[in-house]
């Protein structure tokens, strides 16, 4: 039983490596064709309707964090009954979610226009444009969210992960043949949206083959927790959309492009880094349940480490190659400046502080203590709502990642109080020491790197990749090093299990 689980972990964690790996190659060639063309504020509008279509999932309530953690003990225990429970109230919520979002979807499509003064499009192609977008989101509603929460749970990504990389795949050629044909952006958004509701069809034929699920009513007790997921999602959902929606109330499309480019980039190093936390949080809520408190302080120190070291590796040579990759990537785009290096700087510190304190921050969701830990979600929304709307005016891309890195800054230290005084009992002055000298050691690279390449000329691809290589060596011995000082049991026994593992 106990090599069957760390197999499927194992596969669990190549799977959503891969994921992201899909994910970022998507991520990267997709913009550049939308920019290339479209030009920068159709593509910033696009980016903009989908974060305001977006805003529906504040009425979640944070119900599928909840819900894995409702799930965790009867899987257990493989309790069919208390799981069809849950399953069903899930189901029935997010269907009336879905309800909601077809609504709000034609209201944001009647009034898109006004509030973002689209002047390059009309009207009446901008509400078209909206309900395109809208089209996955409200399929995704109607039964995908509930089929995959419960994948998630039973440790079962593998299965999500395969189809969210066909479907990725998929996506972007289409893309391509449709940009390569002139397709307007409708047509083009319409045929990605379609593409994408093939992922909830077959979530559900999964769920159906493995799960013996009865027909009975959900029970509305079992999701306890249902309004405390509700504040810290709404919490969580402002503070990560915050600052492309205030970027197009409070400033140009030109800006939500520039900054769609900067965070897609980190975002997807930040995707690859916390792959390496593949089902961690299932893992851990297992081992919750079953009260087996030695192993769960085991793992939480394997996973730091990991993940420590893995961002000191990503992030730092991101931060080294960000600038020189971005004037590659819009080269030929003159109607928006891209190059903005302590824009990028501050995006890079802080989706490596949320790498770094990963481990913190899913334990409380495994141990099911989401009241418990209210107030680390409001406060971080809180933070950076009121810096951003206070620091926009003064520069726009530059307040909003102060504001983030405040608020992800106050979340991290918050979570990792909470963690060590309450689930791992162990020394807060120890866990915060490593956060911060975690941190500084990130900044110090990057800050060299990127003074560094301000004297390198990159002219191509393949030049940029051959600093890439160089980089990558450097930062991984630094980060090595860094290893074997701070964390050496779990580096060697990282280093160990990845010799059995060849």
């Amino acid at each position: 039983m106990k090599a069957k689980k760390e197999h499927r972990a194992q596969i669990n964690i190549l799977t959503t490596l891969l994921r992201q790996l899909v994910a970022t190659i998507c991520g990267i060639v997709i913009p550049r064709l939308m920019i290339g063309a479209f030009g920068s504020v159709v593509y910033g509008a696009t980016t903009s309707i989908a974060q305001f279509l977006a805003y529906i999932s504040l009425f979640e309530g944070g119900i599928g964090r909840v819900a894995r953690g409702a799930l965790y003990k009867p899987l257990s225990r493989n309790d069919s009954k208390e799981i069809s429970c849950v399953y069903s109230e899930i189901k029935r919520f997010f269907k009336n979610i879905g309800i909601l979002f077809l609504l709000y979807a034609i209201i944001l499509a009647i009034f898109y226009y006004d509030i973002a003064d689209v002047i390059v499009l009309s009207r009446q192609y901008t509400f078209g444009l909206v309900i395109a977008i809208s089209l996955s989101t409200f399929a995704s509603y109607m039964g995908g969210i509930a089929n995959m929460t419960l994948l998630h749970a039973d440790q079962k990504q593998y299965l999500t992960n395969t189809i969210i990389m066909v479907t990725y795949v998929m996506n972007m050629l289409s893309i391509v043949i449709l940009v390569k044909a002139d397709a307007d952006v409708m047509t083009v958004k319409l045929i990605s949206s379609l593409v994408f509701i093939a992922r909830p069809i077959l979530y559900s034929y999964f769920v159906k083959r493995g799960y013996d699920l009865t027909k009975e009513k959900g029970k509305t007790n079992v999701l306890s927790q249902k309004w405390t997921g509700m504040g810290q999602h709404v919490a969580y959902f402002l503070h990560t959309n915050t600052d492309v929606v205030l970027l197009t109330l409070f400033a140009d499309l030109k800006y939500v492009a520039v900054y769609s480019i900067y965070h897609l980039i980190v975002n997807s190093i930040w995707n690859i880094a916390s792959s390496f936390a593949g089902g961690m949080e299932a893992a851990l809520g297992e081992m919750v349940a079953k009260g087996e408190k030695s192993k769960i302080v085991i793992s939480y120190r394997g996973y730091k480490a990991l993940l420590t070291l893995v961002a000191i590796l990503l992030f730092g040579t991101t931060a080294s190659l960000l600038v020189p990759f971005v004037r590659l990537y819009t080269a030929g785009v003159s109607d928006a400046n891209y190059i903005h290096p302590l824009f990028g700087m501050l995006l890079i510190v802080a989706e490596a502080m949320n790498c770094i304190a990963l481990p913190c921050c899913t334990l409380p969701i495994s141990a099911n203590c989401l009241k418990e830990t209210k107030w680390g979600s409001y406060g971080e929304a809180v933070i950076n709502i009121v810096l951003s709307l206070l620091l926009i005016r003064w520069n726009p891309l530059l307040g909003v990642a102060i504001g983030t890195l405040c608020a992800t800054t106050f979340k991290c230290i918050y979570y990792i109080i909470y963690s060590a005084r309450h689930i791992l009992s162990c020394s807060v002055r120890h866990l915060i020491r490593h956060f911060i000298s975690s941190i500084t050691l990130l900044v110090i690279i990057g800050v060299a790197g990127m003074a560094i390449f301000q004297y390198i000329s990159i002219s191509s691809y393949i030049a940029w990749a051959g600093y890439g290589v160089i980089v990558v060596l450097l930062v991984g011995c630094i980060a090595t090093l860094y290893g074997a000082a701070t964390f050496p049991q779990e580096v060697k026994l990282l280093a160990n299990r990845w010799r059995r593992s060849i």
